[in-house]
């Protein structure tokens, strides 16, 4: 399609800004939401089918639970690096080019983690891999969020990460099939396979626009015009009409340009002034909702084996229909996210989480197990539709992927600790009744940081 003269391509910051959060979502939002989604399912189908492999690795090597900890815990050591690097990059370098490299990163140490021969170099492998991943899955939710207008950001957002779920089914579908069989040399080709979807993924990425209002922040105003403007043809908008109807409407925010200074400079910002209380409040619920959720989902498989007497293959299958238990807190997620305001409904599904939690732990049969444990999925995950919204709204756009990271990093942290942790306690002795107690603990501190600290920003425009 012809270009427009470049005199319109300069066109002002805050008529550009007005336009994009005018603009009715269309087929451009939803490729980039597929594109988006798409990268969560191979995190999370990943994240998922390795934990099975690892699961069984723990079991046919023989290798101790306080071990094992580690060994589950390896993955969130990368993803604490790739999320802080990542941040703190695409607030610099762009976008687009952090999620490619992202996903090169993972795409190639997911293919060595099959060759490994010790757990050492499974460890090392794995952390590698993670990197990528959690830069891949810092970048995606704020990179969406910057093309949306603020009355449907949450949905649209809640649907792009609602695609984790398909990762965790595919692979609760997978891992009977390819691991269950022959675990010895299964759990290698769950780490091909689990690499080998992104490579397609990488390839259609190539297409994918910078984000107009990151070009914006670094004053490359004619790129975010041209980005805006095709965006507007693709919804079936004159972007000349569009400009002339922007300037007779109350602008919006201005974005400000990057300040000079080293590249984590950026981090200092998130402690500066106001953002101070919500760096504080993001960095506490992160913790203790991720560390939750894969304190659970990590050691669920194994726990099942080692103190429920379940057969490899019968826990993998309750894992299944667990993690098919998440589709419905996705789903509730995306019908209220813009109906109800961000940090109640976050408060209220991790309230449901703390029951669920408590129904695990004083469960006596496999019948109420199976139900707790699928009304914890459906809370932990759905949840996560809401404060990765949340988290990206809290921020301004030039330091908006550095809070995102930083935030997500702290998260890995319990996610990192939280299994290490189960192992430990395991092999002491403590009971799967009295885990879970543990993670009750962990969930009733996120409730009270986002009632106490947390603000109200549904419907409120990017700043």
């Amino acid at each position: 399609m012809t270009e427009l003269p470049v005199s319109h391509a300069v066109s002002n910051e805050d008529d550009l800004l007005l336009r994009l959060d005018r603009l009715k979502p269309g087929r451009p939002h939803r490729k980039l939401m597929l594109m988006g989604g798409l990268g969560y399912t191979f995190d999370s189908f990943d994240g998922a089918l390795m934990s099975y492999a690892l699961s069984a690795l723990i079991v046919i090597w023989h290798i101790p639970k306080s071990t094992a900890g580690w060994l589950l815990s390896s993955i969130f050591v990368g993803y604490l690096i790739g999320a802080l690097l990542a941040g703190v990059l695409a607030d610099r370098f762009g976008r687009r080019r952090m999620m490619l490299t992202a996903l090169l990163v993972f795409c190639f140490c997911s293919l060595l983690i099959g060759t490994s021969t010790t757990v050492p170099e499974l460890f090392v492998w794995r952390i590698l891999a993670g990197i990528g991943l959690g830069a891949e899955a810092t970048l995606i939710a704020p990179y969406i969020s910057e093309f949306l207008p603020a009355r449907v950001r949450g949905r649209f957002v809640a649907r792009t990460i609602s695609f984790l779920a398909l990762g965790y089914i595919l692979a609760g579908v997978l891992a009977p099939v390819v691991i269950a069989p022959h675990p010895e040399t299964g759990w290698r080709i769950a780490a091909v396979i689990a690499a080998l979807p992104v490579v397609l993924l990488l390839w259609w990425r190539r297409s994918m626009p910078e984000s107009p209002r990151y070009l914006l922040s670094r004053g490359r105003v004619a790129e975010a015009t041209a980005i805006i403007e095709d965006f507007e043809r693709k919804c079936e908008v004159d972007p000349e009409a569009l400009t002339e109807t922007a300037r007779t409407q109350t602008s919006a925010p201005t974005q400000s340009n990057v300040s000079a200074g080293g590249m984590f400079a950026p981090l200092t910002k998130l402690w500066a002034g106001p953002l101070a209380r919500t760096t504080l409040m993001l960095w506490l619920l992160w913790f203790a909702l991720t560390g939750a959720h894969y304190g659970f989902s990590t050691w669920l498989p194994t726990l099942l084996v080692t103190d429920k007497g379940f057969t490899i293959t019968k826990s993998f299958l309750f894992t299944l229909v667990v993690g098919i238990a998440q589709i419905p807190g996705y789903f509730v997620a995306q019908l209220l996210i813009d109906r109800l305001e961000r940090k109640w409904l976050i408060a209220g599904y991790v309230l449901g989480a703390t029951g669920s939690a408590l129904l695990v732990a004083l469960s006596d049969s496999n019948l109420m197990l199976l139900v707790g444990a699928a009304l914890l999925a459906a809370f932990l995950n759905g949840v996560a539709a809401v404060y990765y919204t949340y988290t990206a709204e809290l921020y301004p756009t030039s330091i908006r992927v550095t809070g995102m990271g930083a935030a997500s990093a702290v998260g890995r942290i319990g996610a990192i600790g939280t299994p290490i942790a189960i192992g430990y306690l395991s092999a002491a002795g403590v009971s799967f009744a009295q885990i879970f107690l543990g993670l009750v603990a962990l969930l009733a501190t996120a409730i009270a940081v986002v009632v106490v600290l947390g603000q109200k920003t549904s419907g409120r425009a990017l700043s």
